[in-house]
């Protein structure tokens, strides 16, 4: 009976070892899901602050400090995860993407 026992637990304990990567890579995908779903929030996020910025610095330098500072602010308020080196290349897409339509040098930079 003991045995029997022991190899149930062996089983168990398998089965455990192979089902744990698993359940981590799930985690992952689900979290990763969950923050591209709300990327297109993070967009309007990004650019209403940067339209305050305009406003508010002559130098785009100081706007795009302040526009991340506001960003991470935000993020860190509802412990929201956010990688700020994608934030920054998603300011300078939008200030390129600005320059080109309006044929001005309006930066954030």
């Amino acid at each position: 009976m003991d045995s029997e026992w022991v190899r149930l637990i062996v089983s168990v304990l398998s089965g455990l070892a192979a089902t744990i990567p698993l359940v981590i890579q799930l985690v992952k995908y689900v979290r990763k899901t969950i923050q591209d779903k709300n990327w297109p929030e993070v967009v309007k996020l990004v650019t209403s602050y940067m339209e305050r910025a305009e406003t508010m610095f002559e130098k785009g330098a100081d706007r795009k400090e302040w526009v991340m500072a506001m960003v991470k602010a935000s993020a860190d308020t509802v412990n929201y995860d956010l990688d700020m080196d994608k934030i920054s290349d998603l300011i300078d897409s939008l200030c390129d993407m600005s320059k080109i339509v309006n044929g001005t040098s309006n930066t954030v930079r």
